[in-house]
């Protein structure tokens, strides 16, 4: 880990270096334009063929789907106390997000115009599910549980082609998800491709959500438009925020506990102005990495992006964890809850006894949050992702009469002479 002082020359270029979303470059680029396009005009024919090719796997369009009784054969192969911890996190997942759900509103006017907001859940959505590494069954819950909270009407989900074999509880996270009607076996830019433009076999979808790698992240990017999104996932991250009251080696484990997701690039920090506590934290850390998941990705991502930041004081620790934005903050000092009202951070972490692994593990926010600074303008995944707001307008003629001044003038004003017309000729001949 470094050691940087905050403000300085050594801290702008640290801050520039950090993962943060931008255009894929040309040989993903041109490779995912290629499979879409693909995917666009051959159908099922591209899946199969692109599913060979790529992931070494050989299916038919009617394998495409997986039945639901395979979903469920598999996750009876699952362990099954995680089947237990899934399904109580599942209920805790759930009663979080079921408090997102909203009514919109009604304003009725004095001359009797209604004026409303109609929120209605989303027609499809697709959830797509990375293999090998990425095939987390905790995320297959988070992004499942609030879409059909939501009421969502069709949930499709998109898998590689050996995810549910190879990792049994996932095939249990979806089926305590209840989502196990509509998945596919087939992972990759051609997922998103199918889920964007439909096939065959696979139905198009209004939404995709859903961490994968650069080659998923460039397709939904290019897709938008035709879908909507959700964030593009970068790296895991984690600013913590301490004095000298935090425990270094609490600090120094939840530093860890970012680093070994197994990038290498994951960016896990340090503020504080206690020096006692930065070098314990980087002396446990250092002794630490060789016992984490995935040790020497671990450590590539601690010398890349691993900090220890050196404030002043709380104002200059505020503020650097707000440039970095991160998508996990934890923060430990005294009068923290005050201080945490105060951060940018998509998800932030109160407290001695509230690591970043709770907010992992299910204690009912979502976990898939914005990555790589995103935090200044974007949320974690929610019920209100799954849905979609409408306006509705019922004027009556008093009500009308009473704006039409108005809609004239500025109509006008804009060049609009029709829209102004449009509404004059109601009260032509009066």
């Amino acid at each position: 880990m470094k050691r940087i002082a905050y403000g300085g020359r050594d801290w702008d270029r640290w801050l520039a270096r950090l993962p943060r979303s931008s255009a894929p470059r040309s040989p993903v680029l041109r490779a995912t334009v290629s499979i879409l396009r693909a995917v666009r005009t051959e159908g099922d024919r591209a899946l199969v063929r692109l599913t060979a090719r790529l992931d070494g796997v050989r299916l038919t369009p009617a394998r495409l789907r997986v039945k639901p009784r395979e979903i469920h054969a598999l996750a009876a192969r699952a362990d099954r106390p995680l089947v237990e911890a899934l399904r109580h996190m599942a209920r805790r997942i759930e009663a979080f997000h079921r408090q997102q759900l909203q009514a919109g509103f009604r304003t009725e006017l004095p001359d009797g115009s209604v004026l409303e907001e109609v929120v209605q859940p989303l027609a499809s959505a697709g959830l797509y599910v990375p293999g090998g590494a990425g095939a987390y069954p905790s995320s297959v819950l988070m992004s499942a549980i609030p879409a059909r909270v939501a009421g969502v009407g069709r949930i499709v989900v998109a898998t590689p082609p050996r995810t549910l074999e190879a990792n049994p509880a996932v095939a249990a996270a979806l089926e305590i998800a209840g989502v196990v009607d509509d998945v596919f076996r087939v992972g990759g830019a051609q997922a998103v491709a199918a889920l964007a433009y439909g096939t065959g076999s696979v139905p198009a979808v209004d939404r995709i959500v859903g961490p994968g790698n650069a080659y998923v992240t460039a397709a939904k990017r290019l897709v938008r438009g035709r879908v909507e999104i959700d964030s593009e996932a970068g790296p895991s991250e984690v600013a913590i925020l301490a004095d000298d009251s935090a425990d270094a080696g609490w600090v120094a484990a939840d530093l860890l506990a970012q680093a070994e997701h197994g990038s290498g690039d994951e960016v896990a920090v340090l503020v504080t102005w206690s020096l006692d506590l930065a070098e314990e934290v980087e002396r446990l850390v250092a002794e630490g990495v060789r016992t984490v998941a995935n040790a020497s990705a671990a450590r590539r991502a601690l010398a890349r992006h691993g900090a220890v930041i050196l404030v002043k004081g709380v104002e200059d620790g505020v503020a650097a964890v707000n440039a970095l934005a991160p998508e996990h903050v934890e923060v430990v000092t005294r009068r923290a809850e005050r201080i945490a009202r105060r951060i940018v951070g998509s998800a932030v972490f109160v407290g001695p006894f509230s690591p970043v692994a709770v907010g992992d593990y299910g204690v009912g926010p979502n976990h898939v949050l914005p990555t790589g600074g995103a935090a200044r303008f974007a949320s974690p995944l929610s019920v209100r992702d799954f849905q979609r707001r409408q306006s509705v307008v019922r004027m009556t003629e008093a009500g009308l009469a009473r704006v039409t001044e108005d809609i004239v003038r500025v109509a006008v004003a804009e060049g609009f002479r029709g829209h102004a017309q449009s509404v004059l000729t109601r009260f032509e001949g009066e």
